[in-house]
């Protein structure tokens, strides 16, 4: 069972004793491979059992290494704390205590009589603490899931500038590198210029052309190596940058970084990538990782966090590590799966501080999340049985293999087609038939443009055959011959979700509210610019493909312009790391398969600097796929948050298999309802029981 061998093959084991010598064990093994039939036993179950036990091993000395790191913490803080203002008779870090030089800093430097909430004078004096002590840490996010070093993730910039201050004010003047995604990298500058002035703060961030003369300059130019005390003591640069070329990731290894700050740094939870293989090999005497995603229940990605941090502590026993941290665990093997990770948490307690947002933030307005459901028009039910039927064998596949790639694949198809009729039927391509198409490709050869490319009748309709509705709207549009076969601008309308946001939007702006409409799908944001054109809407959009050097205007821009009343975000690109506070309104248009992503997403308006009552309203079709993926997320963040409130009731699945499972769950569940669909009431027709309250 250590090995997560199932009862079968244990039973199969059992009948070839008695074992003399480990080599009459292993012989027996390999003869025993033929006789076990479907239980598959083999010498490699003897040696991942004694990896295991090895591994074992590993975790006792790691053990005892974390005791005695956090009794020399434990001593540390021990000097800053009072009693009895917690509530519970705990006792509650000071940080004035140690944060008293701090306030004393010279305002040249940094005053961080900006740090005004007790839990960012307690980030810092944290951070400076483990500075000191040379032990790497974790900035993380207030949501709490499974284990946190450090649990202060609100505000999580400002502690890290008057961080640094703090270090400069005290001599160490760098140099420092923080790499982050692209769309903070000019709000990080930003923050500096506008907290920290003084520290000489550059960007590594050009043109391929550009990066030599670059590199060139930032070697000769740190403050560092200069003796008349001038130079640059930051360096700020994207994920994309720093593990870029060889000549990228070969002058970040060239550089003696003083401390190394990973914003984002739960993109590090895999050991296998390419991106945390490079950025392991940066040398520098400190690491902190910034996160504001929920760490997965994963052992394997937690100790990978661990290796990446504190390198002089787990990289030797890492494979030990991983290896009993790696054991499939099912109903059967719960048991030593809690032993698992009841051995990670003591392993990781001594680095603890959590602080979460409702405990640090009374005076943050509210957040209050509620669904408002949508009814499909007719088109959208047509549409959404359609793509069910087509789906009908892959869902009633009589054996499912869920590491299937093909499987996989045709699984995530029939789910993505069901999401999208449930958004806009204009994902799918009805309106532009193919009689249509054949007359726009002809008139498509006589423009110059395809002339010029010698371009070929057939090849041009088998381009426009694979597009959407959508995606074939805004072609059309964009040459004179073709823009005679645009479909009437209310094509855009129907939708039962457009009916519900233009109600909403129009109650919002009234109120003098400012909106964030998050989507997963860049084509329901381009339908979403045209509605919006329509209704004479003054908005803004970002999504993966928009500039990095433009990101943080466009966030500056809705922010100081009141009229503009709306934003347009693809979750993915605009949920995580910008600050949009302007707005008090989140609408989620459609659901991450993961809730965390969506929660990210959510608190780019529930932030520190808010000062209105935030409302989050997600878009949920009623009788869809939506529903069932609204309740899964449900249970997941229950299930996480009860992870987070030290239930010893968790698990080892990283993002990625979560993802696979609940694609594979939704599958069973489809597989259900057609099953119940006796009367052959089509799903949109209310054949389902939906959780509308109303």
């Amino acid at each position: 069972m250590h090995t997560g061998c199932t009862s079968e093959q244990a039973g199969a084991i059992i009948g070839l004793r008695p074992f003399r010598s480990v080599d009459d064990l292993k012989t027996k093994l390999a003869q025993g491979k033929k006789k076990a039939g479907p239980a598959g036993i083999s010498p490699r179950l003897f040696e991942d059992c004694k990896t295991t036990f090895e591994g074992y091993g590993a975790v006792d000395d790691i053990l005892e290494d974390c005791e005695r790191i956090g009794a020399n913490l434990r001593t540390a803080i021990a000097t800053w704390t009072t009693s009895g203002s917690t509530g519970k008779g705990k006792d509650k870090a000071d940080p004035t205590k140690i944060a008293s030089p701090v306030e004393e800093a010279d305002d040249g430097a940094l005053s961080l009589r900006s740090l005004r909430p007790e839990y960012q004078l307690l980030g810092v004096n944290w951070l400076y603490l483990l500075y000191r002590k040379q032990l790497s840490c974790i900035l993380a996010d207030e949501m709490g899931m499974f284990i946190r070093f450090l649990f202060i993730r609100l505000g999580k910039t400002i502690q890290v500038i008057s961080f640094l201050a703090y270090l400069k004010e005290r001599g160490a003047v760098g140099p420092h590198l923080i790499i982050v995604p692209s769309s903070t990298l000019e709000n990080w500058c930003r923050e500096f210029a506008r907290f920290a002035p003084s520290i000489s703060v550059q960007t590594y961030y050009a043109g391929k052309e550009d990066r030599p003369m670059l590199r060139q300059t930032l070697l000769d130019t740190q403050r560092s190596s200069n003796k008349n005390g001038s130079g640059w003591e930051v360096l700020i640069t994207t994920y994309n940058l720093a593990q870029g070329d060889d000549r990228d990731r070969k002058f970040f290894r060239k550089v003696q970084w003083d401390s190394c700050i990973f914003d984002e740094g739960h993109v590090l939870k895999n050991f296998q990538s390419q991106r945390y293989q490079a950025l392991l090999k940066f040398e520098s005497r400190w690491r902190l990782l910034l996160t504001g995603t929920p760490l997965q229940n994963n052992l394997q990605e937690l100790v990978s966090l661990m290796n990446f941090i504190l390198p002089s502590h787990f990289a030797d026993a890492l494979d030990s590590l991983r290896a009993i941290f790696k054991v499939k665990g099912d109903s059967k093997v719960t048991l030593l799966s809690q032993a698992r990770i009841s051995r990670a948490k003591k392993m990781m307690t001594p680095f603890v501080l959590r602080r979460r947002k409702d405990q640090v933030l009374q005076d943050l307005p509210s957040k209050t999340e509620r669904i408002e459901w949508c009814d499909m028009t007719v088109l959208q039910k047509s549409i959404y049985n359609d793509a069910l039927q087509r789906s009908r064998k892959t869902i009633f596949d009589s054996n499912p293999r869920p590491k299937d790639k093909m499987y996989l694949e045709n699984s995530s198809n029939v789910l993505m087609d069901l999401r999208k009729a449930a958004s806009h039927p204009m994902l799918f391509r009805t309106r532009f038939t193919d009689q249509i198409l054949t007359a726009m490709s002809k008139h498509l050869l006589k423009e110059a443009d395809f002339k010029r490319r010698g371009a070929i009748f057939e090849y041009v309709k088998e381009d426009m055959e694979v597009m959407t509705d959508a995606e074939l709207q805004l072609f059309a549009a964009g040459y004179k011959s073709t823009r005679k076969y645009l479909q009437d601008e209310k094509c855009y309308l129907e939708a039962g979700k457009i009916t519900v946001l233009l109600k909403l939007l129009e109650e919002y702006d009234s109120a003098g509210r400012k909106v964030l409409i998050f989507s997963q799908f860049t084509q329901i944001l381009d339908i979403l610019q045209a509605i919006l054109k329509q209704q004479k809407v003054k908005y803004l959009i970002l999504t993966g493909s928009t500039a990095v050097d433009v990101r943080q205007s466009l966030v500056d821009e809705f922010t100081e312009d009141e009229s503009i009343s709306v934003f347009l975000l693809s979750t993915k690109a605009g949920g995580m790391g910008i600050n949009l506070t302007a707005a008090s309104v989140v609408i989620m248009f459609d659901q991450d398969f993961n809730p965390h992503n969506d929660r990210q997403a959510q608190d780019r308006a529930y932030r520190i600097g808010q000062k209105r009552d935030v409302d989050v309203v997600k878009l949920i079709t009623r009788g869809t796929i939506e529903e069932d993926m609204l309740k899964l997320g449900e249970t997941k963040l229950a299930l996480d948050e009860a992870v987070a409130g030290d239930s010893d009731e968790t698990e080892q699945k990283g993002e990625s298999a979560q993802e696979k499972e609940i694609k594979t769950s939704l599958m069973n569940v489809l597989r259900k309802q057609l099953e119940q669909q006796q009367d052959g009431t089509p799903v949109g027709d209310g054949a389902r029981k939906t959780s509308d309250p109303s």
